[in-house]
């Protein structure tokens, strides 16, 4: 995999890629990842294009202008501004957690460009009532407006990894490798978050499950959904509750925690290796 960077307006996506020759594979990471935590997928799709994005904000991507914020919908936007620019007619799009959001979203707006999804611990939106939107908006605001007096500080790496390994069920050698793409380095060697601060706030509103379902339901193309054993995330009791949404949905469950492509590279790898192979 080699670093590489696509242009769309006024923003920088960087990515990492394959350089392969077949149809093209679109990662997308999870919520504060980045590219780094898709690159053990690649030596299974070498009969791809393989391509993991930095998603805006994170990683060595470039960040939203002043006063902008983190939207699922501007990803969306960011993604189909990638794909035009790129003249691709059609992707196969791999997601890990918020990524695997993405890309059914994305599926579902529009089928055409999309041929397949793979979706990594994650099956469609997640959703809130009706009853919270109040409560949803006012948290949003505040959480926003405390990120906009968000100042500069160095970073110690190993303190970082210790943080995320109390938050999450990730092991310290994947959290080391992710966290150190999300880190830059002054003249100094003085190391400071390169991903935008503003990621850490809070979605404005989040979808209700019909609207979810209302979008679901408008994917056409195959959809392989990989669950993890040992996942907050309890795929394995909501695909069933969900399964009735998508039109052409596999289920896989897998022993692994959420950063399940990571930690059970093999198992996950030849899985999306032979679904991408029967296209």
């Amino acid at each position: 995999m080699i670093e590489t960077e696509f242009n769309i307006g006024a923003l920088h996506l960087a990515a990492l890629d394959n350089q392969g020759v077949g149809k093209v594979v679109l990662g997308l990471h999870g919520y504060l990842d980045n590219a780094e935590s898709l690159r053990l997928l690649a030596p299974y799709l070498q009969t791809h294009r393989f391509i993991a994005l930095d998603l805006a904000g994170h990683g060595r991507s470039g960040h939203r202008a002043l006063g902008a914020h983190y939207n699922q919908a501007d990803y969306l936007q960011d993604l189909y501004a990638l794909i035009e620019s790129q003249a691709w007619e059609e992707v196969i799009l791999l997601g890990h957690s918020l990524g695997g959001i993405l890309a059914s979203l994305f599926a579902a707006l529009f089928p055409e460009k999309v041929t397949a999804v793979i979706s990594i611990d994650a099956c469609g939106p997640l959703t809130e009532t009706e009853e919270t939107t109040a409560a949803q908006m006012r948290d949003a605001i505040m959480s926003r407006h405390a990120k906009s007096r968000n100042k500069l500080r160095i970073v110690d790496l190993d303190d970082a990894v210790k943080a995320r390994c109390k938050v999450s069920d990730i092991p310290a050698e994947h959290a080391r490798s992710i966290l150190s793409r999300n880190l830059t380095q002054d003249a100094g060697g003085h190391c400071f978050w390169s991903s935008d601060p503003k990621l850490r706030t809070k979605s404005t509103l989040r979808l209700t499950e019909k609207q979810a379902e209302s979008l679901m339901r408008a994917i056409v193309c195959p959809i392989l959904f990989i669950g993890a054993s040992n996942s907050f995330k309890n795929l394995e009791t909501v695909f069933p509750n969900r399964k009735g949404w998508f039109l052409n949905a596999q289920y896989e469950q897998l022993v692994g925690g959420h950063h399940i492509h990571m930690e059970n590279t093999d198992d996950v790898g030849v899985l999306i290796r032979h679904f991408v192979e029967q296209l």
